[in-house]
């Protein structure tokens, strides 16, 4: 064994130092800086030719491990959802991702990512066997009222920590033949700070939503949405509906239904919450309905205000929806989803 050995080890060793000190100083003098500008000029040019709206910006971009890369401030930027506000700016504090080597000495390409973002972590892997692609999102801890476009599309401050998990399976790489499962959770979601104003009129008393749970399955691109709820004290949701899948999230068409409904509890909280919501058994009109046609056309017989989410996942379209609605408003044919 020992002739073996001294036979054999230097023949081991020598080669399996080389590759290392190989990789070393690949790691150490790679040009990472012309790669995250080939990562923003690549985004952004496919942006511009799919007609999108969403700007990619990296602060600073160095090595992770040996096979990894590490990404600081990076910003999504997206088109304000109202004229004279701010571009939406979706941040994420640290961005790391590593490829395996092994992975790739088979033909694979499995790439482990983390992201410390918006008071939370997001992790996960994506696996590229060829055939198809695999991606799987774990969510800890993720702050709604850090997620820029979800406040803008609000226009209030928002409460809330969102945990769970999306796996995604795509035959051939496509999203369009997506199947899958999506968990999510969001704890302790709240509405308003009674500072900030619905258009413009009067501040939003803190409105608690209590725990929001959304459940979807995806086959052969359509993920079908079995559970959007929430029961809290203040208010009542519920939902349903489906997405039709595309390569880019944001290009992926909607036809979701919502309805809501402010409990009397909350109402007849204060003289702010009667003039917002109107007094329990009141049958004056309130100002939430005032303030825009669309929600006194949204209001049900059974106090719940309906609406149908229709466009795409970046720029959604809220139309009013009293009856529940389908995939159709008024014979119209929702953009983007089979009918």
């Amino acid at each position: 064994m020992k002739e073996r050995l001294k036979k054999w080890a230097p023949r081991v060793a020598f080669p399996f130092f080389y590759f290392l000190c190989f990789l070393v100083f690949v790691s150490w003098t790679f040009p990472y800086e012309k790669l995250k500008e080939r990562i923003v000029v690549t985004f952004n040019a496919q942006q511009r030719a799919t007609n999108g709206s969403q700007e990619l910006q990296i602060d600073e971009m160095t090595s992770y491990w040996l096979t990894g890369v590490e990404a600081k401030g990076v910003h999504i930027l997206s088109a304000p959802t109202e004229a004279g506000k701010a571009p939406g700016d979706l941040k994420i504090d640290r961005a790391r991702a590593r490829i395996s080597i092994f992975g790739l000495l088979v033909g694979n390409k499995d790439v482990n990512f983390k992201l410390e973002a918006f008071g939370g972590t997001v992790d996960g892997y994506f696996d590229d066997k060829g055939k198809e692609r695999i991606v799987e999102v774990n969510l800890d801890g993720v702050d709604l009222g850090q997620i820029d476009p979800v406040t803008q599309l609000l226009g209030l401050p928002i409460e809330g920590k969102v945990s769970g998990q999306v796996k995604l399976t795509m035959p051939e790489g496509k999203a369009t033949k997506g199947n899958g499962v999506i968990n999510l959770e969001a704890q302790d979601v709240a509405v308003g700070d009674g500072k900030t104003k619905i258009k413009g009129m009067l501040a939003l008393p803190r409105l608690s939503v209590g725990t929001l749970s959304i459940a979807a399955e995806a086959r052969e691109g359509v993920m079908k949405l079995t559970k959007v709820a929430a029961g809290g004290k203040d208010l009542e949701l519920v939902g349903e509906g489906r997405i039709q899948m595309r390569e880019l999230a944001t290009d992926s068409g909607m036809d979701v239904n919502l309805r809501f409904k402010v409990n009397d509890s909350y109402r007849g909280k204060s003289d702010n919450t009667k003039s917002l919501f109107g007094a329990p058994g009141s049958t004056a009109p309130a100002l939430f309905e005032l303030a825009d046609p669309k929600v006194k056309q949204s209001k049900r017989p059974d106090g719940f205000y309906g609406w149908l989410l229709r466009g795409t996942l970046g720029r959604p379209d809220f139309v009013p929806s009293p009856n529940g609605g389908g995939s159709t408003v008024s014979g119209a044919p929702v953009k983007g989803l089979p009918q």
